[in-house]
């Protein structure tokens, strides 16, 4: 099994298990020291993910590959994620762009009767075309997880994958 064929809520629970322990281990990633594969021996090695998948899916070479794959692209995140902060700093238009967001996205949930669970100043950019995205397809691309706890939907339009 692999971490795409979870369902929303489970892929949550793994994404915020694995960002808090990203955390602590921001230095050695952003260095280039710690590498996915060993962040997810480490994962595995502690079980810290028994609280949220049963250890014959853990145990499985294609979930761990595909674990390692998620790293990876929630490394890439944050990288990308500070790097467009650094540039936002000095560049106006970025505003704009996400002013221009942030009313489609208000027409979007006026129209879907979802609403936010953050103020929407708050979100940037990447975060807003997600949220229009999930709102829209019912999908969460990997590695955008946290975007599920950001949107209410009515319950009979909420659904699970």
């Amino acid at each position: 099994m692999q971490i795409e064929e979870l369902d929303l809520n489970t892929r949550n629970q793994i994404y915020n298990t694995t960002k808090r322990v990203i955390r602590k281990y921001q230095k050695g990633i952003s260095s280039g020291k710690l590498t996915a594969e060993k962040f997810a021996d480490n994962i595995f090695a502690n079980k810290i993910l028994l609280d949220i998948l049963d250890e014959s899916i853990i145990n499985q070479a294609e979930f761990q590959n595909s674990y390692i794959n998620y790293i990876n692209s929630l490394m890439q995140n944050q990288n990308e994620n500070f790097k467009n902060y650094m540039e936002s700093k000095y560049n106006k238009n970025t505003i704009k762009s996400t002013v221009s967001l942030q009313i489609l996205l208000k027409n979007i949930l006026k129209n879907s009767d979802c609403s936010l669970n953050i103020p929407i100043q708050y979100l940037n950019k990447k975060d807003i075309e997600a949220i229009i995205k999930y709102i829209q397809t019912d999908q969460i691309d990997i590695g955008n997880e946290k975007i599920y706890k950001y949107v209410n939907k009515p319950v009979n339009q909420s659904k699970t994958h």
